[in-house]
């Protein structure tokens, strides 16, 4: 499959106006066709005649090369109008998936099987981590709010394992956790207590990790393989905000192949990395 990627580039005033058009194959199954559009300032762009015009010169150059979709660069919000505030959410839905790559990565913490974790979040978060967890920790703790069901994987875990999972109403287990996952639309009369918390917050709504200890944050984060990031280079890699273009690229992958945003995420190789 082809991404087409649009950017502005700096027109010489002697040259006539010529689009230049380059591809970068990163995989077997996926290669980008960036087309360069010459525009001192990017006003230009919307001057360059009729705009209807222009776009349909870069649709013949994306067509000709089988590219779609098209995203543009941010300054040029205009021709393809992308909106890549859904991009957000799927790099939100990769790292709640992956959750267990962030606890690994953890530094500081000791081994996992002689820790004690801290859960809340929605039931069907606390199920996904309580299956994923239930054999790799000492202790699974879960935070519930009054009236709020038991997670049924937790009964079913101690069936299968014969280790308990601790579920609670009582903040005070705050006191006995030195990691605490906060999974998505955690339950808003939690929303005072990482203030009194001590230890590692991992906020998967926000997608930050959060040490009260020594007041540090961290931004959790989606990364092409090592081997992607090359073939595009920093340059382009740093054209749009953090997630924007893994999370555009990742959902065109999955659409294409017909998997889903986890698998696409696994088949490109994409890290999950931490920035303070």
């Amino acid at each position: 499959m082809n991404i087409g990627l649009l950017l502005p580039v700096k027109k010489k005033w002697w040259r006539p106006v010529s689009l230049k058009t380059y591809k970068v194959e990163v995989s077997d199954s996926l290669s980008f066709v960036v087309c360069l559009f010459p525009c001192n300032h990017i006003k230009d762009f919307f001057h360059l005649g009729n705009i209807k015009r222009s776009k349909a010169r870069v649709d013949r150059i994306f067509e000709k090369h089988s590219a779609w979709p098209v995203l543009e660069h941010p300054e040029l919000f205009g021709l393809y109008q992308n909106d890549l505030s859904f991009t957000q959410i799927v790099i939100r839905k990769i790292v709640v998936n992956r959750f267990y790559e962030v606890l690994k990565s953890l530094r500081g913490l000791g081994h996992l099987s002689n820790m004690e974790i801290l859960i809340t979040g929605l039931p069907c978060y606390l199920e996904h981590a309580i299956e994923k967890l239930i054999t790799k920790v000492k202790t699974i703790n879960i935070l519930i709010p009054e009236g709020m069901e038991e997670p049924v994987e937790a009964e079913r875990a101690f069936w299968e394992t014969g280790i308990p999972v601790h579920i609670t109403n009582d903040k005070d287990i705050l006191k006995r956790n030195r990691v605490w996952l906060r999974f998505p639309r955690d339950h808003h009369s939690f929303d005072d207590l990482p203030q009194e918390y001590k230890g590692t917050i991992v906020d998967f709504e926000e997608l930050k990790i959060i040490d009260t200890r020594i007041e540090k944050i961290y931004n959790i984060n989606i990364e092409f393989s090592e081997v992607i990031r090359r073939k595009l280079g920093q340059k382009l890699l740093r054209t749009w905000k953090k997630g924007e273009l893994e999370g555009f690229v990742i959902a065109t992958y999955a659409c294409f192949y017909d998997i889903n945003e986890i698998e696409a995420s696994i088949r490109l190789g994409t890290r999950i990395t931490f920035a303070s």
